[in-house]
């Protein structure tokens, strides 16, 4: 039986479709276990999954370097501050998951892309390593459109390519600076920014599995070794749906994923005001609270959940304002469903810049204007590219994909 090591931050954005590969796997004969940091380990045991704690003297770690106060956007500042914060906890999580592949001896490392330490342990111990990525775009590329620079959109005039060739250049500028910023740390785990051939040393030199589908990226040259498989949605384990959604109702969904607590205290009276506009349609806001079972009213037709399972839920809504996060856009393709994408951070308006572009939702920068009232209405009545992405997403078949990869990997690493 081969034996797999996963690793991941307990983040559902990145814990939750490595969860789904595995359960996938596991059906096939792969031998599964998992590290990650306590956070996780709970969750893991009740799917029967082995796993082994990361930076137990830290426990909560990771939790307040990706949980900001604010915005982090692709401030300069604020981004080397969270690596700098992440460059100091690594040398320990090294430590451990050199000890963990010493121990459990597996085949291969399936590690998703903020997780490149496990990488690094893999190279070290002479076994395969696959990155996963939901955010595909954030690889770099020598054409295309960069990533993390506002949410550009595709290239439809000459001066676009300009533009993206002077974007391509600032992030790889920015880069190359912090590598001479933390050129000591980075020696101290073994790697560098870009390896001598030019690639990212964060990602896998053998296999990167993009967990997305070709019809929502823009054009750009991948690199060797890339691969997009299709997107892997859905909650870890199985969750009931609240009462108020096993009624017949015209509903809209409204989430901001399992981030951004700093945006979500104005949700509640932000969503009141818009239902105002829509007497026909109940609104739910999900807060993305996983460990949270609860259903408030606050308003004469608006629930809040602590959470929602968004395969399961999606189905009883005609539409969804999201934050532009991969599962939730996903998901939402995945149910066939208009949206509307009002991002935050991150990587959020690459995903709303790619999902404007091919007609599967409207962008909107509040809840409570004219503009997002309007743009509602023209969701609520179809967007145009909806059905050609649901179908995408509904033919991909990821766990096939990446079995195929992990034998190609393990044959070539022996």
């Amino acid at each position: 039986m081969t034996r797999l090591l996963l690793v991941s931050p307990p983040f559902a954005g990145h814990l939750y479709p490595l969860i789904g590969l595995a359960r996938g796997l596991r059906d096939r004969g792969f031998d599964i276990r998992f590290a990650s940091t306590p956070a996780a380990l709970p969750l893991l045991a009740r799917l029967g999954f082995p796993a082994d704690a990361l930076l137990p003297d830290a426990p909560t770690a990771l939790e307040r370097i990706a949980n900001t106060g604010t915005a982090v956007g692709h401030n300069p500042f604020r981004l080397v501050g969270q690596l700098r914060q992440n460059l100091a906890i690594l040398p320990g999580a090294r430590t451990e998951l050199d000890a963990l592949i010493a121990r459990h001896a597996p085949a291969l490392v399936l590690a998703d892309f903020t997780a490149p330490i496990a990488g690094w342990a893999a190279q070290a111990a002479g076994i395969g390593w696959i990155t996963t990525m939901p955010t595909p775009f954030a690889l770099e590329t020598r054409r295309g459109t960069p990533s993390y620079c506002g949410g550009w959109s595709e290239p439809t005039r000459a001066w676009h390519h300009a533009r993206d060739s002077a974007g391509r250049l600032a992030v790889r500028g920015f880069k190359n600076g912090v590598q001479l910023a933390f050129a000591d740390e980075l020696r101290r785990l073994g790697t560098r920014v870009y390896r001598p051939d030019g690639t990212e040393a964060v990602y896998s030199p053998s296999r990167i599995l993009g967990l997305g589908v070709a019809e929502l990226e823009f054009e750009r040259d991948w690199p060797e070794g890339f691969s997009l498989i299709g997107p892997v949605t859905g909650s870890a384990e199985d969750r009931e749906l609240p009462d108020l959604l096993l009624r017949p109702a015209r509903r809209v969904l409204v989430t901001l994923g399992t981030h951004l607590w700093w945006a979500k205290d104005a949700l509640a009276p932000a969503v009141g005001r818009l239902a105002q506009e829509f007497p026909g349609h109940e609104f739910v806001i999900s807060r993305g609270d996983a460990g949270g079972t609860g259903v408030r009213r606050v308003d004469e037709r608006v629930w809040e959940c602590d959470y929602l399972p968004y395969d399961e839920a999606l189905p009883r809504f005609e539409a969804v304002i999201h934050h532009g996060g991969a599962g939730i856009a996903y998901s939402t393709l995945r149910a066939g469903l208009p949206a509307l994408a009002w991002p935050h951070d991150y990587d959020q308006p690459d995903f709303t810049a790619r999902l404007v572009a091919r007609g599967a939702a409207l962008r909107i920068r509040d809840l409570t204007s004219a503009a997002t009232v309007e743009a509602l209405r023209t969701a609520l009545a179809g967007l145009p590219g909806v059905g050609r992405l649901q179908a995408a997403v509904l033919s991909s078949d990821p766990v096939a994909a990446t079995e195929r990869a992990i034998l190609e990997v393990i044959a070539r690493s022996g």
